[in-house]
């Protein structure tokens, strides 16, 4: 950032200044704010422990990174000069091979690496390149160089994350974006965009490009679909196509749509479970016929994951003299290659001050974390298996301004300071050439022992400024040269003219069984996160009017109510509320608060409100791409207000904690959590196209409603209870069900079941009733198209609601010799299985999704991988 002489580097002033005036406090809160824009944007990412896959926040540094003009052009330059040189390599590999017979290429470092795929040496590739996109991870020397340490070629990621940071980015330190004016990054996406378009296979006019996913459980889900939803293409998994006379087809609505262009997330190895690993559960089975007869393109090509073996780092320059005819402008990090004699003994010479890499298993050894035994056994390995490892030097990268915690010897602090930092710089075939996003993805980083022994703390936007005297031109020069950042990507430009015709064909919603089931499932998940905290809301107005008034039947209601909620949510058992309908009015009551709190914040037991909404979250990520860009800033509040309570809870046990008091947080915690879900349900009513998946989605709420009501009704009053105690029952009722006011404007006086019956189950004009429920269910269903339609369920709807509209209030409310209301209790056991089975009918059929692929050996049981989404 400064010079020797300490004033602000090219490009470095304004932002040096914009820091300057806002002071550390200031800072910190900006910071804080940035974080938690991150949480509202839910911009994450997944990480494995062992068979569990956690989800965590994605970390921005509120510093970005500021690149002089006039130093990224020569970059960019080196990173073109690259990307060329690696198409050409990958080309010659899989076609000609005149590298490998000139000597010039060891054939080991391709034969051996477990990227390069023999059934892409038989793929004829139309395409102008080969390589369509190429990410490089490079560090600045402190001398000024960059060094690069690993290509990225077998299906990039980090471009959606880019954009990501630097939406929020902008957003939280407006005033300084505009005064720094950095290239916009987005105009790489629209190029991305046209890009792919023409990548189709000769003679399609209108191109249906899509982005081929692993799954919400990958790595870098929340990249692949926020690229997706930036290039206004779908995101489709495996089981979304299929392959059909030697074409791909996209299923949608019960019928099939030709695919034609397939931006590739998914390994190469594992994309065809037919032609390539077996044991793939992520591909489509007969992908590789489908490209061989050129009836569709996927990028990037099978076989380019073979150019991220890093022994190729030793051979490039060469290959570059040969291919290119000049040197290689953009150096590795010093590389050797044990396969060559002198390579072997550099690196049993310094094992020590190397990162140790087996190409063939990706096992990586720092070898100053190493003992001098392990080392030992280690030089074994590499002498008697040479060929597959390589060894790199630790490189000491260049630092940059940071303000995340945990960086360098500074583990909480919010101040401005140094460490060091690395960069994802991307580059796109375009023509003859290759163009390189103006702007990378940069990672802080912590040192370890040296060099790459670092571990990532977090992300960096990176700001580059145009070029020119200073490198920096301002913001309103900038407007007459180049267009504006669009931080919004959804906002993205139309072309118009030629390119606009097929621009457009690609960016319609999939409507896949997957994407329907994911839909209907936010539905009623949705609804059972409202329904519970509704409830969870009354038990605790119930328990604290207890302290307050003396009704006869009070003391009962809390733990009815308790019970019911428990049967209702499978959580009876968890919460232990049978034992408190055994209590009696004069003992002690349990600690009722602590188990509203529980059935609250634990998010390890299903049925609770914090289970509810991580399986709610979990299909809203499934499905980011048709959802709105507000839908994780109304789900951000929910989560922070279940994560404030679980740190209370979980200092509960140290009595010298200071601590608020449990019934207002609690009550707090219950308003944001329906603040966020009736924020949700505005979305879905104002915001969504209303398309299958929209039916579909509020099928699933009207369903999750109507079954939560059912058992409810049931619960509270199939069994007859004394006045005192149904009185309050029959107003906390009113209360879970959003009904109170609207039966108190219309009746006078006590509470009469009979009223409440007739409001809640008969009234078409209550949205609460269950009548409504149905009546809703049915208008939806019917709306759908015809492939989707199912008359099963549309059958067994229409046939729920006669018998409901044929049931006589007045039969509902009479009791038999043993005090219960066998009518009432029968009819809501009729009409929650009947619901219940619309769910299981629409799973077996409308979002029956392919059986699992088993190969031909794999006797039953036998495991198969469903990992392969790239992470690189």
């Amino acid at each position: 950032m400064l010079d020797g002489a300490g004033e602000a580097r090219a490009g470095w002033s304004e932002l040096v200044a914009g820091y300057g005036i806002r002071g550390p406090r200031r800072l910190g809160e900006a910071a804080h704010r940035l974080a938690g824009a991150v949480r509202d944007e839910g911009i994450v990412y997944n990480e494995y422990d062992g068979d569990a896959t956690i989800t965590r926040d994605w970390v921005v540094d509120a510093a970005p990174l500021m690149v002089d003009g006039t130093e990224w052009a020569s970059l960019e330059k080196a990173i073109a000069q690259r990307s060329t040189l690696l198409d050409l390599l990958l080309r010659d590999i899989y076609h000609d091979q005149k590298l490998i017979s000139a000597g010039i290429v060891p054939p080991e470092m391709i034969y051996g690496h477990p990227g390069y795929l023999r059934k892409a040496a038989h793929l004829d590739v139309a395409a102008p390149h080969a390589l369509f996109l190429h990410a490089v991870d490079l560090g600045r020397r402190a001398d000024g160089t960059h060094v690069v340490y690993a290509d990225r070629t077998q299906a990039p990621s980090g471009i959606g994350y880019a954009l990501a940071d630097r939406r929020i980015l902008s957003r939280t330190f407006a005033q300084l974006f505009q005064d720094c004016a950095p290239r916009p990054i987005s105009t790489f996406v629209q190029t991305l965009r046209l890009a792919l378009l023409d990548y189709a296979p000769p003679g399609v006019e209108d191109p249906t490009v899509a982005v081929l996913s692993p799954g919400s459980m990958s790595e870098t889900a929340f990249d692949q679909a926020y690229l997706a939803s930036a290039l206004g293409i779908p995101l489709v998994e495996g089981p979304d196509l299929t392959v059909r006379d030697g074409a791909v087809y996209m299923r949608s609505l019960g019928k099939y749509r030709r695919v034609d262009v397939l931006l590739r997330r998914v390994d190469a190895e594992f994309v065809d479970p037919l032609d390539l690993r077996t044991d793939s559960q992520l591909g489509v089975a007969g992908l590789v016929e489908a490209i061989s007869r050129g009836n569709v393109t996927v990028v990037n090509t099978l076989g380019s994951g073979v150019l991220e073996n890093p022994a190729l780092h030793t051979v490039l320059d060469a290959v570059a003299r040969e291919l290119l005819g000049e040197p290689l402008l953009l150096e590795s990090v010093p590389t050797f290659w044990a396969g060559d004699p002198g390579g072997l003994s550099k690196i049993l010479a310094e094992a020590e001050s190397m990162v140790l890499t087996n190409v063939r298993t990706g096992e990586e050894i720092v070898g100053a974390l190493s003992g001098s035994a392990a080392l030992s056994g280690l030089r074994a390995r590499i002498e008697a298996q040479n060929w597959q490892w390589v060894g790199r030097s630790l490189v000491q990268y260049s630092t940059a301004p940071t303000m995340l915690p945990g960086a360098a010897d500074q583990p909480s602090s919010r101040e401005v300071r140094g460490a060091p930092v690395s960069l994802r710089a991307f580059s796109l075939a375009r023509g003859q050439s290759y163009a390189v996003m103006p702007g990378a993805l940069g990672s802080v980083l912590v040192d370890g022992a040296a060099g790459r022994a670092m571990a990532t703390i977090g992300a960096k936007d990176v700001w580059l400024t145009s070029a020119g005297s200073g490198g920096h031109v301002s913001r309103k020069t900038q407007s007459r040269t180049e267009p504006a950042e669009i931080v919004d990507a959804a906002a993205a430009p139309v072309r118009s003219g030629a390119t606009a015709s097929r621009d457009h064909v690609g960016v319609s919603l999939v409507a896949s069984p997957r994407v329907l089931s994911d839909l209907f499932w936010v539905g009623r998940y949705l609804e059972r996160v409202d329904g519970t905290t509704r409830l969870a809301k009354v038990c605790q107005s119930r328990y604290e009017e207890l302290q307050r008034r003396s009704w006869a039947g009070l003391p009962k209601v809390v733990p009815v109510l308790l019970h019911a909620t428990g049967w209702m949510t499978g959580t009876a058992g968890y919460l232990g509320t049978a034992a408190l309908l055994e209590t009696e009015s004069g003992d002690e009551p349990a600690d009722i608060l602590t188990l509203i709190a529980k059935l609250t914040a634990d998010r390890h037991v299903p049925g609770t409100i914090a289970y509810s909404r991580m399986r709610l979250v979990g299909a809203v990520r499934a499905v980011r791409d048709q959802m709105t860009t507000s839908t994780w800033m109304v789900l951000a509040p929910a989560e922070r207000a279940i994560s404030r309570l679980t740190r209370m809870l979980n200092t509960d046990v140290d009595p010298d904690t200071p601590q608020l008091e449990l019934g207002p947080e609690l009550a707090s915690v219950h308003d944001d959590i329906l603040f966020a879900v009736l924020a949700l349900s505005g979305l879905q009513a104002e915001s969504m196209v209303q398309d299958p998946g929209w039916y579909l989605l509020d099928v699933g709420r009207r369903a999750e409603r109507a079954i939560a009501l059912a058992d409810l009704t049931a619960a509270l009053f199939t069994d007859v209870r004394e006045p005192d105690l149904e009185q309050p029952l029959l107003e906390s009722f009113l209360v879970a069900n959003e009904s109170s006011v609207t039966y108190r404007r219309r009746n006078r006086g006590l509470i009469r079941l009979g009223a409440v019956l007739e409001l809640m189950l008969f009234d078409e004009s209550n949205p609460r009733s269950m009548v409504y429920q149905l009546t809703t269910m049915m208008r939806d269903l019917t709306a759908l198209p015809d492939s989707v339609r199912s008359a099963g369920a549309e059958r067994i709807v229409e046939d729920l609601t006669a018998e409901l509209r044929r049931a006589d209030p007045a039969d509902l409310t009479a009791a038999d010799a043993e005090g219960r209301r066998a009518d009432l209790g029968e009819l809501m056991t009729t009409l929650r299985g009947g619901i219940r089975e619309v769910s299981d009918l629409l799973a077996r059929t409308r979002f029956a999704q392919p059986r699992a692929l088993r190969p031909l050996w794999a006797g039953q049981g036998a495991d198969i991988d469903l990992t392969g989404g790239s992470g690189g």
